[in-house]
């Protein structure tokens, strides 16, 4: 039996200008922010995805009713052209619908010597991170496990980008703010 899957999770790219990202995707092209994370040093994922992914934010913007493209933020660093092991830059996150469907992922990925890197629980999804065996691109399963949405946004980065705070509005961020707590599964509390 094949996979189920309900669309693209997300498609993650770097960034060295978190603010104009903004300005780009939620100005002009209207995606709403749904999550902003702001993760912590060191490297809260050493190894599970490409990259050293410490003290860099994370953005998601919606692009359809379920799926969004993402960004890594790092400050100060000329992208190079393959910006590949920037932070996990350039993977493609696909969407199953719950959580038995990425156990079966998981299952049907081993039962045909793909080798699953890592499995994290992010808070506001739960992913499974492997490689494709023939091309080399990294993918990831993941499902959804908070709304993300404009109505019930994931909201951690403590101190967001202006562009950001202007979209979202200061009132609504204060609102939603979660408080990241490394306990080993990625996961936030208010």
């Amino acid at each position: 039996m094949g996979i189920r899957t309900t669309g693209c999770h997300h498609m993650a790219f770097v960034t060295n200008d978190m603010d104009e990202t903004v300005k780009f995707y939620n100005g002009v092209l209207g995606f709403p922010i749904v999550v902003t994370l702001q993760l912590p040093n060191p490297d809260p994922f050493p190894g599970a995805v490409p990259g050293n992914l410490a003290g860099s934010r994370h953005y998601f913007f919606r692009i359809s009713e379920q799926d969004t493209i993402a960004f890594f933020e790092f400050k100060d660093v000329e992208i190079p052209a393959d910006n590949s092991l920037l932070g996990a830059g350039n993977h493609l996150a696909i969407t199953v619908p719950s959580e038995g469907e990425l156990q079966h992922a998981k299952t049907v990925l081993e039962d045909n010597g793909v080798k699953v890197k890592s499995e994290l629980d992010h808070g506001f999804c739960h992913s499974i991170y492997f490689e494709d065996p023939v091309n080399k691109i990294a993918l990831e399963f993941a499902t959804w496990q908070h709304p993300c949405d404009v109505a019930q946004p994931f909201l951690q980065d403590p101190e967001p980008v202006p562009a950001a705070l202007t979209a979202i509005g200061s009132e609504v961020y204060e609102q939603h703010l979660l408080q990241y707590t490394p306990d080993g599964h990625g996961g936030a509390d208010r």
